[in-house]
C-alpha cells in the first residue's frame, strides 16, 4: 500500500491510498460509477474490453476519486504532498499538477487496463515525483531485465526495444483517451495538465526512442573497465606456493629449533 497525503496553504488535506496488487475488477465494481467512467465514453480503439463484462473503464475508475476530489483544483496550486511507500517518506513542495502525475501515474500502473497493468511491475518500485530521465531510465531497465531473463529462458529477447516502442504507442493511445474523458469533467485544469504531461511524455518517447535512450548515456555503467585500471588478480586465482617453498619452511623450522 502507498499512501500520498496533499496539503494546502488554507489547511486542507486529502489523502488517498493505492494498492500494487488490488482486487481483480468486478462488473459492477462502483456503485454507481459516474458516467465519465463508462467504457463505451471515448474507449480507446485498441481496448479489447468489452461492455458486457467491464461497464468501467478500469483505468477511468482507478482515478475516479481523485478526479472528482480535484475537479475544482487549478494546477498551479501549491501544495505539500508526503508520499509513504513501505521503504521511504518523500516530501515535496511542489505545484498540483506535478503532485498529481506522480499519484495518478501510480495509480494507473496498477489499475487493470489491459495495457497499462504491463506497468505493474515497476510500479512495485514506485519513485515518486519522478522527472521524465528517471521514469525512461526506469522503463527501460525494467523492459531490458524482462529481456535478459527470456533469453536465459531460451526465448527470443527484444534487444532492439521495438515491444518497448510499441508499448509506449499503446500508451499514448491510452493517455489521449483518458485526457478526453476529463475534459468532460473537470471545471478547472489541475487533472487535466496532469493526464497532458503522461500525453506528452509517451509522444517525446514513441517519437525518438532512439535519441532519448542516448541522452541517457552518463546514468549508464562503464562497461570498458580495463583501459582505466586493471583490478587485482582475484584470490581465487591462487596456485599454491612457488616451486621449492616447501623446503625454505623445512630449513627455516629447523633453524629456529636449533635456537631454542
Amino acid at each position: 500500500m502507498i499512501e500520498y497525503t496533499f496539503r494546502f496553504a488554507d489547511g486542507r488535506v486529502l489523502a488517498f491510498q493505492a494498492e500494487l496488487d488490488p482486487p481483480a475488477f468486478q462488473p459492477g465494481q462502483a456503485s454507481p460509477p459516474a458516467s465519465w467512467t463508462k467504457l463505451e465514453c471515448n474507449q480507446c480503439p485498441g481496448c479489447p474490453l468489452v461492455s458486457a463484462e467491464h461497464p468501467s473503464c478500469p483505468a477511468a475508475l482507478s482515478l475516479e476519486g481523485i478526479g472528482t476530489a480535484f475537479a475544482d483544483f487549478a494546477s498551479f496550486e501549491t501544495v505539500e504532498v508526503e508520499a509513504r511507500t513501505s521503504a521511504r517518506t518523500t516530501v515535496k513542495r511542489t505545484d498540483l499538477a506535478t503532485a498529481l502525475r506522480s499519484f495518478m501515474g501510480l495509480k494507473l500502473a496498477t489499475c487493470g487496463c489491459p495495457i497499462l497493468s504491463r506497468l505493474r511491475g515497476p510500479a512495485r518500485l514506485h519513485l515518486p515525483f519522478a522527472n521524465f530521465e528517471e521514469t525512461l531510465f526506469r522503463m527501460t531497465g525494467a523492459y531490458l531485465i524482462k529481456q535478459y531473463l527470456i533469453a536465459g529462458e531460451g526465448g527470443s529477447p527484444d534487444w532492439k526495444l521495438t515491444g518497448l516502442a510499441q508499448l509506449y504507442a499503446q500508451l499514448e493511445e491510452v493517455n489521449i483517451h483518458l485526457k478526453r474523458r476529463f475534459d468532460a469533467l473537470d471545471k478547472k485544469d489541475a487533472n487535466l495538465n496532469a493526464i497532458i504531461s503522461f500525453l506528452s511524455f509517451s509522444s517525446r518517447t514513441r517519437m525518438s526512442l532512439e535519441e532519448q535512450l542516448a541522452e541517457l548515456a552518463p546514468f549508464t555503467i562503464d562497461s570498458n573497465f580495463r583501459k582505466t585500471a586493471q583490478p587485482p588478480a582475484p584470490e581465487a586465482n591462487f596456485a599454491g606456493p612457488p616451486s621449492g617453498a616447501a623446503d625454505h619452511v623445512l630449513v627455516a623450522r629447523k633453524k629456529l629449533k636449533r635456537r631454542v
